[in-house]
């Protein structure tokens, strides 16, 4: 009798674990957006377009207080299937699902992997990104643990943190053509309670001219891996610093502390598209030394920016001035050193050019009207714009033009208004002329005597007479170099204080 109770019991208690195994599955297909079916075969799960006018389809949005309806069913999902005509997987989509091992990407549609999308599938071992992919959006493969090795394809941009905490992560490649925000490929330690970044340092095969040894940390990256990549730090290292001018070599220290003057320092040297700029980020960097030493301003109120995409300045650098607290009492200097653009098909509206916009398409840059009226709007006591690039679409050694179309044709581009605010702005050239580089110097002419200028007078000089001895020597110099071309220097004030800027100082 004992032995046929055993066996009833065992009999039930598999009838029990084959109802729930098959009851797991009953049910378990649905929708997640309009026209867009999910189905679950109990490893697999498929998301199908069954629109029958063939559009495409976007999947939901998704978050812990609505979870995806797969993650309410409790599914233990192993692989994802993702067919044709799908242009997203959206937020928190597959978010903590520890089972998963692997998504398959059927079709090329795909555009967009949402926040935090696989954020937490801890044993993710194999994702292959669609070549079409245009955004992988914040957290989407943060703490994939797993992950070994990912390939970023051509114009996708990646935003902060998408591979941050994947910690089995061995070997990136990027297309020279993306776009990475901040801390892409970083680690998390906790120190002493405070969490703090850590660098990747594994195998890199490929990434984007713009990023460099000295900019890498911005992006998660150790210096030594982008070093090892790019071959730097050998004889074929590039070297940005050139100090072959005594403005690089004696740069006066200030007695005076100014704490309350923040400075946006950008130089775009390597472009992907155009031809590069000579000495930018030497300028840059130099630059920003003096705003340090002379000016006397702290450090940690210096930012600068080499070869910053469209992203880096209007997500970025701008947010970041943006956070700065109280600043009607306080000051804010703006240098830029790179290309600018005419737009031949809007009047030659003048564009600053970031170095992941093409030429042959300025209205995808920064409008110069735009960026001037978004610095007067913060409301600064002062600012003070530095524009050590030109709008006649010709580059600074006089090489192919900028825009593709214009064939080294020099444009007179519109110069940008001044709306609002209480700004000074200096520009390298006027109409048609080209801002030089400056070789036996190693910098941008304008941006040479701009340093000398801070460099004699100690950055004491009011702006009125600072303005005036810029356009005097580069002026006087122009016609000497290589190009033997006219540059002429101006300077332009906002409404607000076009009556005294002369009287202004640093």
């Amino acid at each position: 009798m004992k032995r046929y109770i055993i066996t009833f019991v065992i009999a039930l208690v598999t009838s029990v674990t084959c109802y729930s195994q098959v009851s797991s599955s009953v049910g378990s297909s649905g929708y997640c957006g309009t026209d867009l079916r999910w189905s679950f075969d109990g490893q697999t799960l498929t998301l199908t377009n069954v629109s029958k006018r063939g559009l495409m389809v976007s999947m939901n949005n998704y978050d812990d207080k609505t979870p995806a309806p797969w993650r309410k069913k409790n599914l233990n999902i192993r692989r994802v299937k993702v067919g044709g005509h799908i242009s997203n997987i959206g937020s928190c989509a597959f978010k903590d699902q520890t089972d998963l091992h692997e998504v398959v990407f059927e079709g090329t549609d795909l555009r967009i992997i949402g926040w935090g999308a696989f954020c937490g599938c801890t044993h993710l071992r194999t994702i292959s990104l669609p070549f079409r992919l245009q955004t992988i959006e914040t957290i989407a493969f943060a703490g994939c643990s797993s992950l070994n090795a990912i390939t970023i394809p051509d114009q996708c941009r990646i935003e902060d943190l998408a591979f941050s905490k994947c910690d089995n992560l061995q070997s990136i490649e990027v297309s020279p053509n993306a776009t990475l925000g901040h801390y892409v490929f970083a680690g998390e330690i906790n120190v002493d309670g405070t969490i703090r970044h850590t660098l990747y340092a594994g195998e890199i095969r490929k990434i984007p001219a713009y990023i460099n040894s000295s900019n890498c940390r911005e992006y998660g990256l150790s210096r030594a891996a982008v070093e090892k990549c790019k071959g730097e730090g050998g004889a074929s290292a590039v070297n940005y610093d050139y100090a072959t001018s005594a403005v690089d070599t004696i740069i006066p220290a200030s007695t005076y502390a100014h704490n309350n003057t923040y400075a946006l320092i950008l130089g775009n040297q390597n472009y992907r598209f155009v031809p590069d700029v000579p000495y930018a980020i030497h300028d840059a960097r130099t630059f920003a030394k003096y705003c340090q030493l002379t000016l006397g301003i702290p450090l940690e109120n210096i930012h600068v920016c080499e070869d910053a995409t469209k992203q880096m300045i209007l997500d970025d650098e701008m947010d970041w001035i943006s956070s700065i607290r109280d600043r009607e009492n306080k000051r804010l200097i703006v240098y830029y050193a790179g290309h600018g653009v005419p737009d031949i098909n809007d009047k030659n509206k003048a564009y600053l050019l970031p170095t992941d916009v093409r030429g042959t398409r300025p209205s995808r840059g920064i409008a110069l009207d735009d960026f001037y009226a978004s610095l007067g709007d913060l409301g600064f006591e002062q600012t003070a714009v530095f524009i050590d690039a030109c709008f006649s679409g010709i580059n600074r050694d006089g090489g192919s033009g900028i825009n593709e179309e214009l064939r080294a044709v020099e444009i007179e581009a519109q110069e940008g208004h001044l709306t609002s605010g209480s700004l000074v702005v200096f520009t390298a050239a006027q109409g048609n002329e080209t801002a030089q580089g400056y070789r036996e110097q190693g910098h941008g002419l304008f941006t040479y005597f701009l340093l000398r200028e801070i460099q004699e007078t100690g950055g004491f000089a009011t702006f009125g007479s600072m303005a005036d001895r810029i356009t005097e020597n580069v002026k006087r110099q122009a016609p000497q170099l290589r190009l033997r071309k006219p540059q002429t220097p101006s300077t332009h004030a906002s409404g607000q204080i076009a009556d005294n800027w002369r009287t202004l100082r640093f």
